[in-house]
């Protein structure tokens, strides 16, 4: 069977067709996506104490569970996720349109993906959980987690660019699916970076300063 994915030279023998439209593919994304950033919020408003950012704890909330659980499903299953029709393979097939190598199990892609799943996942929840519960380690969490996320997502992009040659070359796949939807983990990473920083050039200097006296 014929695929609409690029190159078109790919050789995808077991792919079946999604029985999803994209409008209704997005619509399940967006939802559930809606459903963990509002959950994660709320929750961290009212039920922690001492959570010190809700929006922070909200973010790694969200990058957990699609590290671990999203792509882990991925990882999981790539071998045979081009002729799979669950809403989740429907989500992979239908967002490998902007980036195909994510159907073909590429090397470099799967090296990438498994430091993102068993390393950054990890990371990501462990600085939800500082973040709750108010501790001064967050910062360093939070710094670890955002310095792998610019390190992976950097890599990801120069993996496929400028040629794009794995991506439907049309406006939506190419800029939207490939480019916007990756685009929060290189503009939030750097921003927390540079928060995580400021803090322990803060905390230094509050104890060069107390040695000083």
């Amino acid at each position: 069977m014929t695929h609409p994915y690029y190159p078109p030279t790919l050789l995808l023998p077991h792919y079946t067709p999604n029985d999803k439209s994209t409008t209704e593919l997005l619509l399940i994304m967006g939802s559930l996506f809606m459903a963990v950033v509002m959950i994660s919020y709320c929750s961290s408003k009212t039920l922690s104490k001492h959570t010190t950012s809700p929006i922070r704890f909200t973010w790694f909330i969200v990058c957990s569970l699609l590290h671990m659980g999203f792509e882990g499903y991925w990882l999981w299953y790539r071998e045979t996720i081009a002729g799979r029709n669950d809403v989740l393979a429907q989500l992979w097939k239908e967002y490998a349109l902007g980036d195909s190598r994510y159907l073909s199990s590429d090397e470099l892609l799967l090296t990438l993906e498994k430091m993102t799943i068993f390393i950054w996942g990890p990371l990501c929840f462990m600085s939800s959980c500082s973040i709750w519960g108010g501790s001064p380690k967050q910062y360093l969490f939070q710094l670890m987690a955002s310095m792998c996320h610019l390190f992976s997502c950097s890599l990801y992009f120069i993996m496929d660019l400028p040629d794009a040659i794995h991506c439907v070359p049309q406006p939506l796949y190419f800029w939207i699916y490939f480019i916007t939807f990756n685009l929060p983990w290189i503009v939030v990473p750097s921003l927390l970076l540079q928060q995580s920083i400021q803090h322990y050039i803060a905390a230094v200097s509050i104890v060069t300063n107390k040695k000083d006296i």
